[in-house]
């Protein structure tokens, strides 16, 4: 998955509209892959999702401390989203080769096959039950771009 380009940076602008710029790119590309992803099925996109919570997670834990207390809330909605994702494409790999092996896989495939299929829908249902958390908690819309902000302590300006 390639980063999409965020448009309107300039080196004079303050570093909290910039940073706020970023982040809602980085917030759109994460939700975008948000309707594949859900579909359980479509193991790309799910890969993708944690490519993108991956890349959000790293720019709020640069810029985050400008962006007011909902980036915190949004930097471990990140951090969980790039784990879950991360463990559920685990098992995928693992049930690709086991499937690409040469039949018959013997005996001690078919259990290790079922494990990993049950982990995986535990782990799938983990991350529908986080991604549900996060569209009710409205994260993108207080990490929106024209989103005022409100920063906590820290000079956001320089």
């Amino acid at each position: 998955m390639k980063s999409r380009a965020v448009t309107g940076i300039e080196p004079t602008m303050e570093l909290t509209q910039a940073a706020r710029r970023i982040v809602a790119a980085r917030v759109a590309e994460l939700y975008a892959c948000a309707p594949a992803a859900l579909d359980g099925a479509d193991t790309i996109a799910l890969h993708d999702m944690r490519i993108a919570a991956k890349r959000l997670r790293y720019v709020l834990e640069l810029v985050g401390f400008c962006l007011g207390d909902r980036a915190d809330e949004a930097l471990s909605a990140a951090r969980a989203l790039q784990t879950l994702t991360g463990d559920v494409h685990d098992c995928d790999v693992v049930l690709a080769r086991i499937a690409a092996m040469p039949s018959p896989r013997g005996k001690g495939m078919r259990p290790l096959a079922t494990r990993f299929a049950d982990r995986r829908s535990e782990l799938f249902a983990q991350f529908t039950t986080l991604w549900q958390r996060i569209e009710r908690s409205d994260l993108r819309a207080s990490l929106d771009a024209r989103t005022p902000s409100s920063p906590s302590g820290a000079s956001a300006g320089s």
